[in-house]
C-alpha cells in the first residue's frame, strides 16, 4: 500500500487499544510536507511488522512533527518488529530541539513502553534538522533489539533513547550503527536502570554514549566502539547530570553501580582534541568497573595536544571518577577490577592523567585490583612532575599474580606515577615481579630495577614508604631507597614469563658473528626486548652439504642509558638482542636456525611456551668474486685486445678506462674460464688505468632478507669493488687494475748464445697483450719428407734454421728447437709461472687421414739464460705426449724464471735428434702430408 500526505497525517488512530498490524505486507506513507506518518494515540497502543512485513515513511518539511508516535503518553505504548521485517524512516525536520512532545523520527511515550525487534530491521536517516532517531519515554521502559540490524543516522540529536526508571535494555546477538553528528549517539538514562549488550552485539558509534541506572554489562563477545572526532553536545540527554565524557556511566540507585566488561570488549578512541572531558566517565560514586572472563577494555585519549594534570573537568583523562555536578556531595568507594587470563584494561591518555578520581575541589577514594592473570596497563603525560597518571585520595592498589600491569608518565623529563595524597594508601603485590624506571630513563629500555616474583607493600602519600618485602635480600631499602616508589615515572608488574625468539638475521659468508633477538610478552598483545642475561638462545648451522651440524648457545643483552645493547655492524644498538661469536666467517648455503629458547631462570607461566617465530635462514654469498686474472698487471701502448680468465663462471665482465665505463656487452665468459675485452675503440696512454671488474649471479641480497647489503650487491649478484671494501669481518679485494707500459714485444735470442737476438725462421702468431709474462718464440716443428715404411720408424724434426737480414734463409746456421719465455713482472706482482703443451690431436692429413699410434717426444731439455738467476725447475725428461692431454714442461716458483730464458731440445750436437716422431708399423700411412697442433700454454701462479 502506499500513502501520500501532504498536511495532516498519513495514519491516525485514537482512542483505546489503536493498532496497526502488517503481516507479510508493506506500507509506504509519503509526505510532502511537515506531516505525521504514523499516529497511534490511547493505552495500548501497538505497531505490529510480522513476517517479512515492510514500513516506509519518508518524511519532508521542516517542522517538528513526529513520523511514528505511539502512545502519546498512555500506558504500555507498544512497537513489535519481527520475523525479518523492516521499518525504515527518511526524513527531513526542523531545527527546534526535539522534546517529549515533538521532533522525534519514532517515539514511544508512556507508562511501560516497549520496543521489540527480534529478526528485524530498523533504519533512520534524519536529513536535516534536529530530530531524534527512536525514544522511549515512560517508566518501566522495555527495549529489546535481538537477532537484528539498526542502522540510525542523526545529525544533531541522539539515535536510540531511553527515559525512565526501572527500564530494562537488552541488546542480543545484534549490529547497530549509529552517526549521530554532535550529538550522544545512545541515551539509557533511568533511576535503576538496566542495560544489557550481548552475545555476539556489535556497536559502532562516532559519538559519545551516555548511560545512566543501576548496571550496564557487556556481555558474551559482545564489541562496542566509539570513535569521537567531533565535539559532543548533552542537551539531548535531558537529566544528564556530567558532559565530561565520551562514554559516561551515571549511578542512580542506592546500591553500588556496576559497570561489566565481561568476555566482551569496550573501545573508545576519543579524537575531537577537546581538553574538557574524558574518554570514559564514571560518575556518582560507589561504582564498580569490572572486566572478566577475557573481557577488554581500551581507551585512547588524544587529548588537544597540552598536557594536563586531569584534575578538574576530566581533561585530557582517559577514566574519570566524578560526583554528580548538580550534588557537591563527596561518594568515594570506586572500584577498578580486572581479571582472568586474557582480560585487560588498557589506558592511555596523550595529554593527561590516565585514571583521576578528582574534580573540581574534591579528590575520592578508590581501589585498583588485578588478579588471575588479569591485565591493566595506565600511561599518560600530566603537565606537572609532582602530578601522577593516577589521581585519588585515599587509593588501595593490589595486584595479585598478575599477567602485566603498568603504570607509566610520559611527560617530558619525567613524572610521578601516582598522584594519591591519602597517608593510609597501599599499594600490595602478591606473587609478581616488580620493575621501576626513574625519572629521566629509557622507559622502552631496561628498567632501573627489577625484582622477580615475591609479595610486597607500600603504604603512604604517593606510596612513599616501602612496608613489607617477602624476599628483604632482594627488595629492601638499600636497593630502592628510602622514599618508596616516589622516583620512578614507570612502574611495571610483568608476570608472563615465556620467550619469544622472534628475529634471526639472514648472515652472509663475510660475517663471524650470528645475530638474533628474544623478546618478552608484555601482556597479551605486545611485547619487550629481553633484558642482560634474561634469555638464553640455541642456535644450529648445518653446513652446505647438510652433512655437520653445529651448535652454539648465547644470552640476550639488554639496553640502558648506561650499558647500550648489542649494535648489529654498525647499527643503533638494541636490546634484546643476542650475538654468536664464531672462528671464522660463515660458508655460504649454510642454514642457521634457532632450535631452542628460554627464560635463563627457568621459568614458564603455566599454559604457554616459549615461542621461536624465525624460520631456517640461509647464509647469503655476499663476497664478489675472486679479481680476475691477467698474465701481467702491465699492457702496452698498442694494446688492442687483452685476455684474462677467472674462476667463476657465470660472472659478467665489465671494464673501466681510467674510470670511465668501457662497452664490454659482447663479452662472455667460456667454458674454461676464459674472456677477451676488445681495446681497439680506445686510445691508450702510458699510465692510463683499465679495471676489470667481475659480477657474480648470487642475486640480490635484499630479496634474501640481508639488512643493509653492501653497495657492491644488485639484484644480478655481487661486483668486486673499485677499492677495497670492508664488510662486516672481510675485505673484499678491489677488482683488477691493468696499467699501460712502455712495453714493446722481446725478440727472440739465439738459443746457443741468448746474449744475441736473431731471427728464426717460421716465427709464430703471439698474442699482443701477453704483458710483462710473455712467450716470445715457439718453434714448428718440422719433420721433412719421409719415404712410407711398413717397419717402425722414428723421425726428427729438423732443427730450428735462422734467417739472413735480408730475409732468406741462413743455410749454413741451424739452432735447437726451442721455446723462448720472459718474466718482466715487479716483484710484487710475481709469484712464479708455468709452461704447458697440449697435442690438440693426433696427426691427420688433409683428408683427416690418420696417423695411428704416433707418438711425439722431446728430449735433451735445457733451460739457459744470458741474464742469470734462478732457472725454472724441468718437470719430466724426456716428455712424450699424448694427444688431447696437457703436459708441464717447465715452472718457475717464487722468484725464479725471471727475465728471459730459453728452454731448448738440444744443442749444438743434438739439435737434430731432440724432437722425435715415432710411427709404428701399423700406422698404415699414406702418401700425405700429416700434421698436428701445439698448444703452448704460459700461466701465471697466482698469489697466496
Amino acid at each position: 500500500m502506499i500513502m501520500n500526505a501532504s498536511t495532516g497525517r498519513g495514519v491516525y488512530l485514537q482512542g483505546k487499544t489503536p493498532q496497526v498490524k502488517l503481516d507479510n505486507s508493506q506500507l509506504l506513507v509519503t509526505d510532502t510536507g511537515a506531516t505525521q506518518g504514523m499516529i497511534l494515540e490511547g493505552t495500548d497502543a501497538l505497531l505490529s511488522l510480522s513476517n517479512k512485513s515492510e514500513l516506509s515513511i519518508i518524511g519532508a518539511g521542516t517542522g517538528a512533527l513526529e513520523n511514528i508516535q505511539i502512545g502519546n503518553n498512555n500506558a504500555r505504548p507498544e512497537l513489535s518488529v519481527t520475523g525479518e521485517s523492516k521499518v525504515s524512516v527518511t526524513t527531513t525536520s526542523g531545527t527546534g530541539a526535539a522534546s517529549d512532545t515533538e521532533n522525534n523520527a519514532i517515539h514511544l511515550r508512556g507508562v511501560d513502553p516497549k520496543a521489540i525487534f527480534n529478526d528485524a530491521e530498523l533504519n533512520i536517516e534524519i536529513l536535516s534538522g534536529s530530530r531524534r532517531g527512536l525514544y522511549l519515554n515512560g517508566i518501566n521502559s522495555d527495549l529489546r533489539i535481538l537477532d537484528s540490524k539498526i542502522d540510525i543516522e542523526t545529525l544533531r540529536n541522539t539515535g536510540l533513547r531511553t527515559l525512565g526508571n526501572n527500564g530494562n535494555n537488552l541488546i542480543s546477538n545484534s549490529q547497530i550503527d549509529l552517526l549521530s553528528g554532535t550529538s550522544v549517539s545512545i541515551g539509557f538514562t533511568g533511576d535503576l536502570m538496566k542495560t544489557s549488550i550481548s552475545n555476539n552485539s556489535k556497536i559502532n558509534s562516532d559519538q559519545a554514549m551516555y548511560f545512566a541506572g543501576q548496571e550496564v554489562i557487556f556481555d558474551n563477545n559482545s564489541e562496542i566502539d566509539i570513535t569521537n572526532t567531533v565535539a559532543t553536545s548533552f542537551t539531548t540527554i535531558s537529566d544528564h547530570r556530567s558532559r565530561f565524557g565520551v562514554l559516561t556511566f551515571e549511578r542512580r540507585g542506592s546500591t553500588k553501580g556496576q559497570f561489566t566488561i565481561n568476555h566482551s570488549r569496550l573501545s573508545i578512541d576519543k579524537r575531537d582534541r577537546q581538553m574538557v572531558r574524558g574518554a570514559l566517565n564514571i560518575l556518582g560514586g560507589d561504582n564498580e568497573l569490572l572486566v572478566e572472563n577475557g573481557g577488554s577494555l581500551n581507551i585512547v585519549n588524544e587529548g588537544n595536544g597540552i598536557p594536563n594534570d586531569s584534575t578538574a573537568n576530566n581533561a585530557n583523562a582517559g577514566v574519570g571518577f566524578r560526583n554528580y555536578e548538580s550534588d557537591p556531595t563527596l561518594i568515594s568507594n570506586n572500584d577498578f577490577i580486572v581479571r582472568d587470563p586474557g582480560s585487560r584494561i588498557d589506558i592511555q591518555a596523550n595529554y593527561g592523567a590516565a585514571v583521576t578520581m578528582s574534580t573540581t575541589g574534591a579528590v575520592f577514594d578508590g581501589s585498583v585490583t588485578v588478579e588471575n592473570q588479569g591485565y591493566f596497563v595506565a600511561t599518560g603525560n600530566t603537565a606537572g612532575n609532582s602530578s601522577g597518571v593516577f589521581v585519588g585520595r585515599l587509593v588501595h592498589v593490589t595486584f595479585d599474580n598478575p599477567l602485566f600491569l603498568d603504570f607509566t608518565n610520559y611527560r617530558t623529563g619525567g613524572g610521578q606515577v601516582f598522584g594519591v595524597s591519602n597517608a593510609n594508601s597501599t599499594f600490595t603485590g602478591i606473587n609478581s615481579d616488580l620493575s621501576l624506571w626513574e625519572n629521566n630513563s629509557d622507559l622502552l629500555g631496561d628498567p632501573f630495577s627489577n625484582f622477580r616474583k615475591l609479595d610486597y607493600s607500600f603504604r603512604g602519600i604517593n606510596y612513599n614508604t616501602l612496608v613489607s618485602s617477602s624476599d628483604p635480600d632482594q627488595l629492601n631499602t638499600d636497593t630502592l631507597g628510602t622514599t618508596g616508589l616516589l622516583p620512578y615515572t614507570r612502574i611495571s608488574s610483568n608476570n608472563g614469563r615465556w620467550a619469544i625468539a622472534d628475529e634471526l638475521r639472514v648472515p652472509t659468508n663475510a660475517d663471524k658473528k650470528i645475530h638474533g633477538r628474544v623478546s618478552l610478552p608484555v601482556g597479551l598483545d605486545d611485547s619487550r626486548p629481553a633484558w642482560d642475561d634474561e634469555a638464553i638462545v640455541t642456535v644450529e648451522v648445518e653446513s652446505p652439504s647438510g652433512e655437520t651440524t653445529q651448535e652454539y648457545t648465547a644470552k640476550t643483552v639488554g639496553d640502558t642509558n648506561e650499558a647500550p645493547g648489542i649494535s648489529i655492524y654498525g647499527e643503533e644498538p638494541r636490546g634484546g638482542l643476542f650475538e654468536i661469536d664464531l672462528d671464522e666467517p660463515l660458508e655460504a648455503g649454510s642454514k642457521v636456525r634457532i632450535s631452542k629458547v628460554e627464560l635463563t631462570s627457568g621459568e614458564l607461566t603455566d599454559g604457554f611456551e616459549h615461542q621461536i617465530l624465525t624460520e631456517t635462514v640461509e647464509v647469503f654469498p655476499i663476497i664478489p668474486p675472486t679479481p680476475a686474472q691477467f698474465s701481467s698487471s702491465t699492457i702496452s701502448q698498442d694494446s688492442t685486445t687483452i685476455q684474462g680468465i677467472t674462476d667463476n663462471l657465470d660472472a659478467e665482465v665489465t671494464a673501466t678506462h681510467n674510470g670511465e665505463p668501457l662497452n664490454t656487452e659482447s663479452v662472455s665468459v667460456d667454458a674454461d674460464g676464459r674472456f677477451s675485452l676488445d681495446l681497439s675503440e680506445v686510445s691508450l696512454e702510458i699510465d692510463d688505468e683499465i679495471q676489470v671488474f667481475l659480477r657474480d649471479a648470487e642475486g640480490s641480497a635484499v630479496a634474501a632478507g640481508v639488512v643493509n647489503p653492501p653497495e657492491t650487491n644488485n639484484t644480478r649478484g655481487n661486483i668486486n669493488p673499485s677499492t677495497e671494501l670492508i664488510f662486516h669481518d672481510v675485505t673484499f679485494e678491489s677488482a683488477t687494475i691493468l696499467t699501460v707500459g712502455d712495453l714493446g714485444p722481446i725478440s727472440p735470442v739465439d738459443p746457443l748464445d741468448p746474449e744475441i737476438e736473431v731471427d728464426p725462421e717460421n716465427k709464430p702468431e703471439l698474442p699482443e697483450d701477453q704483458g710483462q709474462l710473455s712467450i716470445d718464440f715457439v718453434s714448428s716443428f718440422n719433420f721433412g719428407s719421409q719415404a712410407i715404411s711398413v717397419h717402425d720408424q722414428t723421425y726428427y724434426a729438423q732443427p730450428q734454421r735462422l734467417l739472413n737480414e735480408d730475409g732468406t734463409i741462413n743455410e749454413s746456421e741451424e739452432r735447437p728447437n726451442y721455446v723462448q719465455i720472459s718474466d718482466r713482472r715487479s716483484e710484487n706482482d710475481r709469484n712464479g709461472w708455468t709452461l704447458a703443451v697440449t697435442q690438440k690431436e693426433q696427426f691427420k692429413g688433409a683428408e683427416n687421414q690418420v696417423l695411428n699410434g704416433a707418438r711425439l717426444s722431446l728430449s735433451n731439455q735445457q733451460v739457459i739464460t744470458a741474464q742469470g738467476g734462478e732457472a725454472p725447475g724441468l718437470q719430466s725428461a724426456p716428455v712424450t705426449l699424448v694427444p688431447g692431454n696437457q703436459r708441464t714442461l717447465l715452472q718457475a716458483q717464487g722468484s725464479e724464471g725471471t727475465g728471459t730464458w730459453i728452454y731448448r731440445f738440444g744443442d749444438g750436437e743434438t739439435a737434430g735428434e731432440s724432437v722425435a716422431l715415432d710411427v709404428p708399423r701399423g700406422a698404415n700411412p699414406e702418401a700425405a702430408t700429416y700434421s698436428s697442433t701445439l698448444i703452448w700454454e704460459l700461466s701465471a701462479i697466482p698469489g697466496n
